[in-house]
């Protein structure tokens, strides 16, 4: 097993583990007043900062997907599939990053504006 490959599925275990935090962290951002702290000027650097890292990841697997041959080994046809899981799980992870950032922020939003109605009540 090559260096590569090793750093490569660390990355991923890493990449797996910000996605469960991030799935958590928009379900709470969405039934709970967790939304304010992920709505914080910290809070959106965070997230948009997750996004900018999956977003840099994904462009750079997309371009380490191998090109098809004619007839590919058993290897081939297993870093084809490898690489092209990556991609989609490093998309997936940005749109997660970006769709916590605007939940988060059209909460706060909602919020703001039901705010001076409840003052008025």
């Amino acid at each position: 097993m090559s260096a590569l490959h090793m750093i490569e599925q660390l990355f991923n275990k890493f990449d797996y583990a910000i996605l469960g935090v991030l799935s958590v962290v928009l379900v709470l951002s969405l039934v709970t007043p967790v939304c304010k702290i992920v709505d914080s000027n910290a809070g959106r650097l965070v997230t948009l900062g997750w996004s900018l890292y999956f977003y840099a990841r994904w462009q750079i697997d997309c371009m380490r997907i191998p090109m098809k041959v004619d007839s590919p080994s058993d290897a081939d046809k297993l870093e084809f599939y490898r690489m092209g899981r990556n991609v989609y799980m490093e998309f997936s992870g940005f749109v997660l990053a970006f769709f916590v950032f605007n939940a988060a922020r059209l909460r706060g939003r909602i919020a703001s504006l039901e705010e001076p109605q409840k003052k008025s009540d």
